[in-house]
């Protein structure tokens, strides 16, 4: 869960295009008290359970685990829960902008309805990733509204696929030269905050497709290379800098403090503080 979290855009909401209110999931329970709607556009995922929303013209919208709903802002609506003893694990994350009406424009026959999500996953992640970037306080907003911008990109790119391209195939002795090109940004570019989806373009691909391929010739994802890459690169850190501290190394590295000791301790068994003192 992503417990409730409510940005804080510094009065920025006159520049920035698109910009997010609040963001969180939680175990979602009867709302009955929108009848003159919510005063931003709202973008919910369903990720267990189940539940209905019943707009004031009378029409419902089932919502199951791997299906999405975007409701424009002042749409007088309720919802509920079904009667099963699952819970409803219902994601969120209201938004606006000079840019919203535009991009919602754009979803014709979108606004509202309920539809299942090819990419849920990856909408899914990319819900975290905005919550986590809000969560860390300071100066998220930019961050923020291009990550949003993001999800509903991915949202819209699940809803109308492109027609996929010609699959080549390359001899066993011959990797992907777009798969080695997109290696290659991801070890230029590790210590910033590189999107799956920047990765993919550049390649060439669709999120998804790229995906798959990346698993296919490296036996991990993406995310797990880059995350192996920045453990590596930490140790290298560690040894060639006595007495660097670790929040320098999650600097250099991209990545948040706490987030970084976490995942050095997972890969190593340690804390970052633990191995540096050893190494001492």
């Amino acid at each position: 869960m992503m417990p409730f979290l409510l940005a804080d855009n510094a009065n920025l909401e006159q520049r920035l295009p698109l910009y997010v209110l609040c963001v969180g999931s939680h175990e979602q329970k009867e709302i009955d008290r929108r009848q003159s709607g919510y005063p931003a556009h709202q973008l919910f995922l369903t990720r267990k359970g189940k539940g209905t929303f019943r707009t004031v013209d009378g029409r419902e919208y089932e919502m199951a685990p791997g299906m999405a709903l975007l409701l424009p802002a002042h749409t007088g609506h309720r919802y509920r829960p079904d009667d099963s003893e699952d819970i409803w694990d219902l994601g969120f994350v209201a938004f606006n902008g000079g840019a919203a009406d535009a991009l919602l424009s754009q979803m014709d026959g979108l606004t509202p309805c309920a539809v299942h999500a090819p990419n849920f996953e990856e909408l899914w992640l990319k819900l975290e990733g905005i919550w986590h970037t809000i969560n860390q306080g300071g100066e998220h907003a930019y961050d923020a509204s291009r990550r949003l911008y993001d999800l509903l990109l991915a949202f819209m790119e699940g809803q109308y696929p492109v027609a996929k391209p010609v699959k080549k195939v390359y001899p066993a002795d011959q990797p992907n030269p777009a798969l080695q090109a997109a290696v290659q940004l991801i070890h230029d570019h590790y210590s910033e905050r590189l999107l799956l989806s920047n990765v993919a373009r550049a390649a060439g691909y669709s999120v998804q497709h790229f995906h798959r391929l990346f698993v296919a010739g490296y036996g991990m994802t993406p995310q797990q290379y880059m995350l192996q890459l920045r453990m590596r690169r930490s140790l290298q850190l560690f040894q060639d800098y006595p007495g660097i501290t670790v929040d320098r190394v999650a600097e250099q590295l991209g990545m948040d403090t706490s987030y970084f000791i976490r995942m050095f301790k997972r890969t190593y068994g340690s804390t970052p503080k633990q191995y540096a003192k050893r190494r001492g």
